[in-house]
Parts: C-alpha cells; structure tokens; sequence
C-alpha cells in the first residue's frame, strides 16, 4: 500500500489531497484541510479559550474526504489508510504550508456510518457537532443530523500543547 500527494487544489484555506495505490490501483482518495472554525465540543476537548483557538486553530487539520472506491471494500483497509495519511501529513503540512499540525479532526455522519474506521484508527470520540455546517458564505442553518467528531492527536501532549497559556 503507498500513499502519494496527489494534487494541491485549492478549496477551503489549506487543502492536501493523497490517493491511496495497491499494487498502481487507485484505492481511496483523502483530503485534509484546514479545521472548522467553531466546533464545540472539540474546543471543550483541547480546553482553550477562544483567544488562544484564533491563533493556533492553523494548528489542526480536518480530515474532509475520505472515499473508498467501490470494489475495494476489504477488512482493515480504511484504518491502514488513515493510519499512512496521519503518519505522512504532518511533514507534507509543514513543507507545503510552512507550521506544524497537533491534531487532526474528522466529522462522521452517524445516519450513514459508525465511525468504524477512526475508531479502528485509535481516533477519539470526541462528541456531537450542534448541526450547522460551513459554506462558502460562513454557517449555515441546522443540517438534519447531528455529526459524530472524532479527533486524533499527532502527538502525545497535543491537549496540553494547544490549551497552555504560551505556545
């Protein structure tokens, strides 16, 4: 399994994409952009207060896409995939973007999924997003279900890191 930066697109703010091969078969496609802005209970998790969030939200990606091709659906795919990315994404964060990343965080539609492969992945459950969602033209109204968010720690100090009065 290899895992390669496939383009630098632009979208919303900072965006990598990678593309998963197994044997030059494209697998899964992923992307990682930057986090949401306001997203309770992963602010309760890390402990900040909204001062410190402003200036050191650059330090989380949001894991956005995550799409298995049909075809390959195979036991402990997902979780191997995810696994490579968050190895590999924090050195291509800080060469294409310049500063580091703590943590990365995910949104799981529970009316669709189970959140099986960030939990296979050691990913935290961290809670429930309040229902609204980002656009182009900032929030906007409630969506009809509540996201699971699940956050993964780059580093074992990344809850102290983020919250401490100093960086």
């Amino acid at each position: 399994m290899s895992i390669i930066t496939w383009a630098r697109l632009p979208k919303i703010s900072e965006t990598i994409w990678y593309l998963a091969l197994w044997q030059n078969q494209w697998v899964a496609l992923l992307s990682f952009s930057a986090a949401a802005w306001k997203c309770a209970a992963r602010d309760q998790w890390i402990g900040w207060n909204s001062r410190h969030q402003f200036d050191r939200l650059k330090l989380i990606a949001n894991n956005s896409r995550f799409l298995i091709l049909p075809d390959w659906h195979l036991p402990n795919l997902g979780s191997r995939i995810l696994s490579l990315c968050q190895k590999r994404l924090p050195s291509d964060w800080q060469n294409t973007f310049g500063h580091p990343l703590v943590l990365l965080e995910t949104f799981v539609d529970p009316q669709r999924f189970h959140g099986t492969v960030c939990r296979a992945a050691n990913w935290i459950l961290a809670g429930y997003t309040k229902g609204f969602r980002r656009s182009g033209k900032g929030y906007g109204a409630k969506t009809p279900s509540h996201k699971m968010i699940f956050l993964k720690p780059l580093q074992p100090d990344a809850q102290e890191l983020l919250s401490r009065p100093i960086l």
